[in-house]
């Protein structure tokens, strides 16, 4: 019997576990706190990647063995700071369930008067409330309660026994990136909603066609079609996108932040892609990306 469920994940897994065997590595090997520094400085936009697959796989598990899946979530834990059936509770169960209502969205862009966050502000208060809302979520929904509170005791315990035997490796290899690669996540997911509509699925999500960004991140650039069918796999959300483009409109797409959008100018489906007329920024929101308006030289390309 296949161990993966998805051969897809076989590379992404491999890469994840050979940096992670690094960080050991390093732990294990390196005393000079300012090359800790410089490896907890370089580890940062790969442990992004490791992030967005994290998600990926709370979202749909990668092994068939429930053993060698929390045996994955362990090392993702470690690198992320998101532990085990984290994102099951504030992504899968609560997020997705929520995104169209402001009021109760797990990763809310909008504050409790309304009015929209800025990128620092939600960043902050999206990480700050994480383990909080995980813990809502369970407890609402009676699921998984049990698995994300052992599983979350044993990753805090093997990053106390690592800081316990060597402290400054300890916190510069596991501790700080851990804490660090939580607010990325909720920096890294500001662009994916905010300020747009929430009237359904088409208008409510950017959308990133960029290859390398959706190599790194494993599809997550196609965000709507992610929240159309969020138990798609990965590996197939850019043929979902293809099947749907025609109801998201222009002003969905957006470039990707640094290093990605070097040298892109273009902002917009690409030329050929058909696309839904329309505006989907939401009525007190400045646009930050072009409405569909400065696209009406692609108009044969509109869905009527």
């Amino acid at each position: 019997m296949p161990v993966f469920r998805h051969r897809e994940d076989r590379v992404p897994v491999l890469v994840i576990a050979l940096l992670f065997a690094c960080d050991v590595a390093v732990y294990s090997f390196v005393d000079a706190a300012p090359l800790l520094v410089v490896w907890l400085v370089l580890g940062i936009m790969p442990k992004g990647a490791v992030c967005a697959f994290n998600h990926h796989h709370q979202h749909l598990s990668v092994f068939r063995t429930p053993l060698l899946n929390r045996a994955l979530e362990l090392m993702y834990g470690l690198q992320t700071g998101i532990t085990s059936h984290g994102w099951v509770l504030h992504h899968s169960l609560g997020h997705h369930v929520n995104y169209l209502d402001q009021r109760t969205d797990e990763s809310r862009w909008r504050r409790d008067d309304d009015r929209a966050m800025s990128e620092a502000e939600y960043s902050l208060v999206v990480g700050a409330t994480a383990y909080g809302r995980m813990w809502g979520v369970a407890r609402r929904t009676g699921k998984y309660l049990g698995t994300f509170l052992v599983m979350g005791a044993l990753t805090l315990l093997i990053a106390a026994a690592l800081v316990a035997w060597r402290p400054i490796p300890g916190l510069l290899v596991f501790v700080v990136p851990m804490l660090l690669m939580l607010f990325y996540t909720a920096w890294a997911t500001f662009t994916h909603h905010a300020g747009k509509k929430t009237s359904s699925h088409f208008v409510a999500s950017n959308n990133i066609l960029h290859r390398g960004y959706n190599i790194v991140t494993g599809n997550l650039g196609y965000h709507t079609a992610h929240h159309y069918r969020p138990g798609v796999h990965w590996s197939k959300l850019a043929a979902l996108h293809d099947s749907i483009a025609h109801q998201i409109p222009a002003d969905c797409y957006v470039t990707p932040g640094m290093p990605w959008n070097l040298g892109q100018k273009v902002i917009g489906p690409p030329a050929g892609m058909p696309f839904a007329a329309g505006s989907t920024t939401a009525a007190d929101c400045e646009p930050c990306v072009p409405t569909a308006a400065s696209f009406a030289h692609m108009s044969s390309l509109v869905s009527r």
